[in-house]
C-alpha cells in the first residue's frame, strides 16, 4: 500500500512538473514569470541586473532561477533590460538597468535586486516599456517616469537627456488600460475611447499623422477599444467585439494585412479581419500574436529567430496557425521571443534565444514552441548532487543532510510542489525537522558556495 502510495504521488508530481506557472513576461532578451504559490522567477540576460538575483554566477541564465524567497508576487512586466512588478500588498518594485531612472527611484544607478519603489500601497497595474514606465493606481491615475526624450510620458515634455526618476502622475484623467513601447505609448479610458503620446515615426500613434505627441492624444471617436499593445514602430489594438487592429510600420509584415515594405506603414488602425475573434494580443518589435476564442495561437511578420513559431523562419504578412493545440491561455512578447501560457499552467517558449531567454536550458533560436519546466523538479547541477545526501527518504521527523569536506552549505529552503517556501535556514545544516508538515512530497533546494541543487523528498 505505500509503495502504491508512493507512486501515485511520483506521478502526480510529475504531472505537476509541467504546470505550475501562473503568469509570464517577455523582456528585450530576459524572461520573468510567477510560479503558482506567488513565487518570482526570471532566465535570460543579466548584463544589467535584470535577472533580479545578486546570485546569478554569469551574465545569463537559460534555466530559470528564483528571486529572493518571497511568495507574494501578483503581476509582472519586462523592459527592454529592466522589470517592475506589483507585490499581493499592492506595492511596487522594480529592478535592472535605471540609466533613464525607469526603476523610479530617485537615481540613474542599476539594482540587481528588486527594490521597493515609495511607499504606496494602490498600485494596480504596470507596464515596462523599453527605457520607461506606465502605471495605474487602484483610482485609474496615470503614473509614468524614465526616459522621455520622445514625449512618451504624456507630460507635455521631451527632448534628449529629458527623463524623470519618479512616478509622476499624469493629469487627472482615469485611465483603464496602458502599454509602453519603445517610445510610444497607447491607453483606453473607462469609455472606451483610444489614445496615444510619444514618437509617431511611420505613424504609430495612428493619428492621421507622423507627428509626435507630448500628451495624449485621441485617436479616431471608436468607444470599443479593449485592449492595447504598444511595440517599438507598430501598435496593436483590440475591440470589444474581438476583431484586431493594427497601426505603424509594417517594415516585416507586422501589421498582418498582406503587405510589408518600408513604405507600406499606416496611420490610422486598420481592420485585421484574419485575426477576427481574437481574445489576447501580444506584439514583438516586428511581429505580431493573437489567440483566438477557439484556444488558437495566430502569428505573423517577422521571423528570422523563428518567433513566429509556426516551424519556419520565414516572413508572414497576414496570419497563420502556429500549431494545432487549441488550450493556449495567454501569450506575451518583447522584442524577438514569445513566450505563452496554456490553460493547465504549462509555459512555452520560441524565438531568440542567444541570451537563454527562452528557458529551455539551451542557447539555441527555437522555431516551435518549446516546454519550460517547474525549474524545482531538477537537479541544477549533477555533479554536486552526488556529493550531497539526504536520508532517510521517506523521512518522519528529521531528514539528515551528509555532504563531503569540500561541500560549503549556506542556505537551504524546504518548499512545496507549488514552490511556496516553508522551512528556511541558514545555520545548523545537519538536519531539517519535517515533523510539522503533512504527508506528501516537498522540494529541498540547497544553496552551496559551489552551486544549488534540489533534491525530491517524501514525508511519510
Amino acid at each position: 500500500m505505500r509503495k502504491t502510495l508512493l507512486l501515485v504521488l511520483l506521478f502526480q508530481s510529475f504531472l505537476i512538473s509541467a504546470q505550475c506557472w501562473q503568469t509570464i513576461s517577455a523582456g528585450g532578451s530576459h524572461t520573468i514569470a510567477i510560479r503558482n504559490g506567488g513565487t518570482l522567477w526570471t532566465w535570460g540576460r543579466n548584463n544589467f541586473g535584470q535577472l533580479g538575483s545578486s546570485g546569478v554566477p554569469s551574465s545569463q541564465s537559460n534555466i530559470p532561477i528564483q528571486v529572493g524567497i518571497s511568495s507574494d508576487w501578483s503581476k509582472i512586466s519586462a523592459g527592454s533590460s529592466h522589470a517592475l512588478a506589483i507585490k499581493t500588498n499592492g506595492t511596487l518594485w522594480a529592478w535592472g538597468r535605471n540609466n533613464y531612472g525607469q526603476l523610479g527611484n530617485n537615481s540613474t544607478v542599476d539594482s540587481n535586486i528588486p527594490i521597493q519603489i515609495g511607499v504606496d500601497t494602490d498600485w494596480a497595474y504596470i507596464s515596462a516599456g523599453d527605457n520607461y514606465c506606465l502605471a495605474l493606481k487602484n483610482n485609474g491615475t496615470l503614473w509614468a517616469w524614465g526616459d522621455n526624450a520622445n514625449g512618451q510620458l504624456g507630460n507635455g515634455n521631451s527632448g534628449s537627456g529629458n527623463m524623470v526618476l519618479v512616478p509622476t502622475q499624469i493629469g487627472s484623467i482615469v485611465w483603464q488600460t496602458i502599454s509602453a513601447g519603445t517610445d510610444h505609448s497607447l491607453g483606453i479610458q473607462p469609455d472606451g475611447s483610444l489614445w496615444a503620446w510619444g514618437r509617431n515615426n511611420n505613424g504609430k500613434l495612428g493619428n492621421s499623422s507622423t507627428v509626435d505627441s507630448y500628451t495624449p492624444t485621441q485617436i479616431g471617436t471608436s468607444t470599443s477599444w479593449k485592449e492595447v499593445a504598444a511595440s517599438q514602430a507598430h501598435s496593436v489594438g483590440k475591440m470589444t467585439d474581438d476583431s484586431v487592429w493594427t497601426w505603424g510600420d509594417n517594415t516585416s509584415g507586422q501589421l498582418g494585412n498582406g503587405s510589408s515594405g518600408t513604405t507600406a506603414y499606416k496611420t490610422t488602425p486598420q481592420n485585421i479581419s484574419y485575426a477576427s475573434n481574437s481574445t489576447k494580443i501580444a506584439k514583438g518589435y516586428q511581429h505580431t500574436v493573437v489567440r483566438k476564442n477557439n484556444g488558437k495561437l495566430y502569428s505573423w511578420g517577422g521571423n528570422v529567430s523563428g518567433q513566429l513559431g509556426d516551424g519556419s523562419n520565414t516572413q508572414k504578412t497576414t496570419p497563420v496557425l502556429v500549431n494545432n493545440d487549441s488550450d493556449w491561455d495567454y501569450i506575451d512578447s518583447k522584442a524577438s521571443h514569445t513566450v505563452a501560457l496554456k490553460t493547465d499552467g504549462s509555459l512555452f517558449s520560441w524565438g531568440n534565444n542567444l541570451y537563454g531567454q527562452l528557458g529551455i536550458g539551451s542557447f539555441s533560436a527555437q522555431n516551435t514552441p518549446q516546454l519550460v519546466s517547474c525549474p524545482t523538479l531538477a537537479s541544477e547541477n549533477f555533479e554536486l548532487a552526488s556529493s550531497i545526501r539526504l536520508y532517510p527518504n521517506p523521512v518522519n521527523d528529521f531528514i539528515k543532510i551528509e555532504s563531503s569536506n569540500s561541500i560549503i552549505i549556506n542556505k537551504i529552503d524546504v518548499v512545496d510542489v507549488s514552490g511556496k517556501v516553508l522551512i528556511e535556514k541558514t545555520n545548523a545544516f545537519e538536519e531539517i525537522d519535517m515533523s510539522q508538515l503533512s504527508t506528501g512530497i516537498y522540494l529541498i533546494k540547497i544553496n552551496s558556495r559551489e552551486g544549488a541543487i534540489i533534491k525530491k523528498v517524501i514525508k511519510d
